[in-house]
């Protein structure tokens, strides 16, 4: 096994969507990046297939939409909510951005891929797949870089700025030493996938049954995909009282789902998400900074995680940029980032906070009383303006030119 070193301005832990757009962003502004993906290749599920305006904005004043939108993806226009089988009320992207009226499906190793393309053809980018951070470098109380192990061996990696956007179980995070603020869990999403039929079209729908609730997404490019909110710990209940009672739960929640839930004979077709939200109280030290999930993590409600992660991405490029050129990469010059995300991630936090103790309420009396809060809710514009606050930017995310791409 052998021992490599390389140097590189910034390293980057974790090729997402944050990583892998902080990486393509710098490189293009002649910052030589490397990131260390600990995956051997983007295959990812149920995880960031939904990308909300606010996404779709940025990618615009970069100069990427266009491109973005030439890979398989379709598109989300309207919602609606259900209780059991009456429908609420609905709402439509309309209402939420006029600029761009739709959310887009785009499942993320599409996404993932697309994005790689683009930042390989920068000659001070660089991706190392199987590249797992297992510690960091310093000199005194900076962090100098990381150490990957990788199949060749170890790597190590001296960097000015390394930057953990390794998700919601950051290794950086870890090994740094950072510490948590605050942490939330909601519950559980339980996912699995079904063909979507003929007279669905673009609609994703929110239903409240007896049972559970669930969130029903139109997935590309032609199936549904099904999330049923599970009150935190009941899963392991569930599935010690065998698959036919949860079986039965599911045909009668939704015709959709009948074909699937018939042929069930265990749990291996779910997947299992947590509905957790976590703020890491600082997130920079001398020489490393958090980003996306990493740093505030959201819960899948309102499916804004990459859309949050992706904006602090590109204000930390920004900031590391600037940092680079001063010299200085002190915890102090990076914690800006934070400063310029802070309200917005804790105004969403709350949001979501209490959409998810609605969503996954587990007494009857709650249970009750949402279908009449979402009735009065959806007849007034508070919903659009809670939708708008989440999956749209309020204005510009100021952008130097050195990171916008030419036609």
């Amino acid at each position: 096994m052998v021992h490599r070193v390389m140097e590189k301005d910034v390293c980057i832990a974790g090729g997402g969507p944050a990583g892998l757009i902080l990486g393509m962003l710098l490189a293009k502004a002649g910052v030589d990046v490397v990131v260390l993906e600990s995956h051997d290749n983007f295959d990812r599920e149920y995880r960031g297939e939904v990308l909300q305006p606010r996404f779709l904005q940025l990618l615009e004043q970069v100069n990427l939409r266009s491109y973005i939108e030439s890979f398989p993806s379709s598109k989300v226009r309207k919602g609606a909510l259900y209780y059991k089988n009456k429908r609420l009320g609905e709402f439509s992207f309309d209402n939420i951005s006029e600029e761009i009226p739709y959310a887009l499906w785009m499942p993320q190793p599409i996404l993932l891929q697309a994005l790689y393309d683009k930042a390989k053809a920068l000659p001070s980018f660089e991706l190392l797949f199987h590249a797992a951070v297992k510690e960091l470098r310093y000199e005194g109380e900076r962090v100098t870089g990381a150490v990957a192990q990788t199949p060749e061996g170890t790597l190590e990696v001296r960097a000015r700025v390394t930057v953990g956007a390794d998700g919601r179980f950051s290794a950086v995070s870890r090994l740094g030493g950072f510490e948590m603020e605050y942490e939330h869990l909601a519950g559980d999403l339980v996912w699995f996938t079904v063909p979507k039929p003929a007279d669905w079209g673009d609609e994703l729908r929110m239903k409240i049954t007896d049972g559970y609730s669930y969130i029903i997404l139109p997935k590309y490019p032609n199936y549904l995909q099904v999330g049923v909110a599970v009150p935190s710990g009941e899963w392991k209940a569930i599935r010690q009282h065998g698959i036919e009672p949860f079986r039965q739960e599911l045909l009668a929640a939704h015709p959709a789902f009948r074909e699937f839930a018939e042929a069930l004979t265990d749990f291996k077709p779910f997947v299992l998400l947590q509905v957790k939200d976590f703020y890491v109280k600082q997130w920079a030290k001398d020489g490393c900074l958090l980003i996306g999930d990493a740093a505030h993590c959201a819960s899948p409600v309102g499916a804004v995680g990459v859309s949050l992660s992706v904006t602090t991405a590109v204000i930390a490029a920004d900031v590391i940029y600037d940092a680079l050129q001063d010299g200085d990469v002190s915890a102090d010059r990076l914690r800006r980032v934070q400063a310029l995300r802070d309200g917005e991630i804790r105004s969403v936090h709350k949001m979501q906070a209490r959409a998810a103790r609605m969503f996954f309420a587990s007494t009857p009396f709650i249970r009750t009383l949402a279908p009449v809060v979402i009735s009065l809710v959806t007849r007034t514009k508070l919903l659009a303006a809670v939708q708008r606050r989440m999956l749209s930017l309020s204005g510009k995310v100021p952008i130097h030119e050195r990171f916008t791409f030419q036609d």
